[in-house]
C-alpha cells in the first residue's frame, strides 16, 4: 500500500491506473467500438472487472458507450489527451502548418502521419484546392509498403521496429526482403516516399520524413495528387516541397 492507500504493484505503480491503461489501449487498438466481451477477451480481465472500470473511464470522458448499441468507444477526454500530446511536439506543430501552407501553393490535398502501435497514424488532413476524397480518414493506420507514407518510415526506422507489421504485408503482398530492400534502398536515395496507384486507384502520393533533434524521425508530411505527371522527378511541386522539408529540418535539428 502507498501512504493514500492505494494498492500497488510490484513495479510500484497504482494497480487501478495499470488496468485502466490496458482497457484503454484495447479501445484504443480496436477498428472500431468494442462489445464488453471483446474488451475483456483482448485484456485478460473478467467481464465484470472491465465494466467497473469502464463505468469509471466513462465517467471522466475517457470512455463513453453508445446507448443504443450498447458498444465501447474512446471518449471525448481521450480525444483531448491525444491531442493535447500531438500539440506538445514541436516538430509535429512546424509540419502542421508546413502541410497547410504547402496544399495551398500547390493547390492540392495532403495529410500528416505520425508512428503508432499500429504503423504510421494519419493525424491531419489539407485541402488547400478541390478536395480529393479518400478512404483514409484520420485515425487510420497506413500500410508500410502499399503507401508512400508508409515507406518513409519503413525506411527511417529500425528493422526491429517494423518487423511485425513488415511480415504480415510481404506475406499478404507476396513480397521478398530483397525486394523490400530495394525500395528502402530507392526511397532514401530519392530522399522521399513514392507510391502511384499503390493503395488506392487513382492517387499519386509523395511523402517526406522530418526530423527531431536528436535526428529521429518524428512525422511525415504527404502530398497527394489524380495527376500522374504532378510528382514528375525534379518537377517544380517535387522541387518545393523538397525544399520547404529540408529548411524545416535544419530548424527542426537545431532546436
Amino acid at each position: 500500500m502507498n501512504k493514500n492507500n492505494e494498492p500497488e504493484d510490484k513495479k510500484g505503480g497504482i494497480q487501478a491506473v495499470g488496468v485502466a491503461s490496458e482497457i484503454l489501449s484495447a479501445l484504443c487498438e480496436h477498428s472500431g467500438a468494442m462489445q464488453l466481451k471483446e474488451v475483456a477477451e483482448t485484456t485478460g480481465l473478467s467481464a465484470p472487472k472491465v465494466h467497473r472500470y469502464l463505468s469509471s473511464l466513462i465517467h471522466s470522458g475517457l470512455a463513453e458507450q453508445d446507448h443504443r448499441t450498447g458498444l465501447y468507444s474512446l471518449g471525448p477526454m481521450a480525444t483531448r489527451l491525444g491531442l493535447a500530446a500531438i500539440g506538445q511536439n514541436n516538430v509535429v506543430m512546424r509540419a502542421s502548418t508546413l502541410l497547410k501552407d504547402l496544399c495551398i501553393d500547390l493547390q492540392t490535398s495532403g495529410h500528416l502521419a505520425i508512428w503508432g502501435e499500429r504503423g504510421p497514424v494519419l493525424i491531419r488532413n489539407e485541402h488547400g484546392g478541390p478536395p480529393i476524397i479518400s478512404t483514409m480518414g484520420l485515425g487510420a493506420t497506413m500500410p508500410l509498403l502499399r503507401s508512400a507514407t508508409g515507406r518513409v518510415y519503413l525506411s527511417h526506422l529500425s528493422r526491429n521496429a517494423t518487423k511485425k507489421l513488415l511480415q504480415p504485408e510481404m506475406k499478404i503482398l507476396k513480397v521478398k526482403m530483397e525486394e523490400v530492400d530495394a525500395i528502402i534502398e530507392r526511397t532514401r536515395k530519392r530522399g522521399y516516399g513514392r507510391i502511384f496507384e499503390g493503395l488506392i486507384p487513382g492517387l499519386f502520393a509523395v511523402s517526406f520524413p522530418l526530423f527531431g533533434i536528436d535526428g529521429n524521425i518524428q512525422c511525415c508530411i504527404t502530398i497527394i495528387s489524380t495527376d500522374r505527371e504532378f510528382f514528375a522527378e525534379n518537377g517544380e511541386p517535387i522541387s518545393l516541397v523538397q525544399h520547404r522539408v529540408q529548411n524545416l529540418n535544419k530548424i527542426n535539428m537545431a532546436t
